[in-house]
C-alpha cells in the first residue's frame, strides 16, 4: 500500500513540513460514523519551532516552546522546565492563554499539567487575556515527571482535550 504525504504549513514563516498518513483501509472506513470528519494530523515540532494557531473569531497566534531543562526535585522525580512564547498575530474574539493550556505527555503516556513556581522556573508564564494584535507573553512552566520519562515525551498545547500543537523533548532543530 502507498502512503499519502500532505504538506503542512506551520509557523509564521510558513515552513513546509511533511505530514504523512497511512492509506485508508476498508475496516477503518466502516468503523467511522458517516457524519464524522477526521481531524488533520498534528505535526510533532522540534523545540524552538514556532506553531501558528488559529483562534476563535479568525484570530491567530504563534506559540513556541524552547529551552527544555531537567532538574531533579526529589528522588524518583524530575522537573522538566520549558520556556514558552505566545504572540497574538491577528486579533479575533478575546482569548486567555497561559500555563493552563500546556500539558506534558511522558514516554509512559501519562499526562502532567504545567505548573509555575518562581523557585523552579522564573520568570513564570502567566495567564494573559489576548485582545490586540502584537500582544505577547513570555515565561517558563515546569512539569513534575517521573525520572527517565521526559526525553521522547511531548509538551502539548491544549484547549480542554483538543491538542493544537506538540513539541517533542529531545527532538532538536535539524542542522545544515
Amino acid at each position: 500500500m502507498r502512503r499519502t504525504c500532505l504538506p503542512l504549513l506551520l509557523a509564521v514563516a510558513l515552513t513546509p513540513l511533511g505530514g504523512c498518513t497511512d492509506p485508508a483501509t476498508p475496516q477503518a472506513a466502516s468503523e467511522a460514523a458517516p457524519t464524522e470528519t477526521a481531524a488533520p494530523p498534528i505535526a510533532v515540532l522540534w523545540l524552538g519551532q514556532q506553531a501558528a494557531i488559529d483562534l476563535w473569531g479568525n484570530g491567530q497566534a504563534s506559540v513556541t516552546v524552547t529551552a527544555a531543562v531537567l532538574s531533579p526535585p526529589a528522588a524518583g522525580r524530575e522537573n522538566l522546565v520549558v520556556t514558552v512564547d505566545i504572540r497574538l498575530l491577528k486579533a479575533g474574539k478575546p482569548v486567555t492563554a497561559g500555563p493552563e493550556n500546556f500539558i506534558f505527555r511522558d514516554t509512559a503516556q501519562a499526562t502532567h499539567p504545567a505548573q509555575v513556581s518562581a523557585q523552579v522556573a522564573a520568570p513564570q508564564l502567566t495567564s494573559t487575556a489576548f485582545t490586540t494584535a502584537g500582544q505577547a507573553s513570555h515565561g517558563r512552566v515546569y512539569f513534575d515527571v517521573p525520572t527517565g520519562t521526559a526525553n521522547g515525551g511531548h509538551v502539548q498545547l491544549v484547549t480542554g482535550k483538543l491538542v493544537h500543537a506538540m513539541w517533542q523533548i529531545g527532538k532538536q532543530r535539524p542542522t545544515g
